[in-house]
């Protein structure tokens, strides 16, 4: 290549390169320039929201349902939590187990008292039926005021409360084989 300067005025040369004449202060320009050039695309992307797919927001929503689980237990599992008031002792009794007073039955028939043995509460009453074919009489084997007065005819029935705890034998007057108990607590 042979560059061969022709005129030179004020920084612009004219300058013959093979034979084609430039001027010089361009050429001195293009001589000098490193490439500036950028790749570019014809079309221009917009940029992408990143989207979760089906299988990733199911297991978001898992992990996210897991924590508030975790958070539940860990708070509703302590119940002292959730109040800031701490119960205070209370300095009246408490008061007793009321019940209402209960009527039991024991039937008589063929020589046997069924049930033989009964357990009752203090306050309940008891009713001897007489269910076979001759009267009975009861009488307390430990209790004095616990008989019968006379014979129970059958069909009819007698009845005793038990005020006092204790264990209360009984049995028919005309055979001493025929008891029971009454337990009353």
């Amino acid at each position: 290549m042979a560059v061969h300067k022709i005129r030179h005025s004020q920084n612009i040369a004219i300058i013959s390169l093979n034979g084609d004449f430039f001027l010089g202060k361009i050429v001195s320009d293009i001589m000098d320039m490193e490439p500036k050039f950028e790749p570019q695309l014809a079309v221009k992307r917009k940029d992408r929201v990143p989207t979760l797919n089906a299988p990733g927001l199911i297991w978001l929503l898992i992990v996210v349902l897991l924590v508030l689980l975790g958070l539940a237990v860990s708070i509703l599992g302590k119940p002292n939590y959730l109040s800031d008031v701490n119960p205070v002792p209370s300095k009246e009794p408490s008061p007793t187990e009321t019940r209402e007073p209960r009527i039991y039955s024991v039937s008589y028939k063929n020589g046997v008292f069924s049930p033989t043995n009964l357990r009752i509460h203090a306050g309940d009453t008891v009713r001897f039926k007489n269910e076979g074919l001759f009267g009975i009489r009861i009488l307390s084997g430990s209790y004095m005021g616990f008989d019968s007065i006379g014979d129970i005819p059958q069909g009819s029935y007698f009845s005793f409360t038990f005020a006092a705890k204790g264990i209360f034998d009984y049995y028919n007057n005309k055979s001493q084989d025929e008891k029971g108990t009454i337990i009353v607590r």
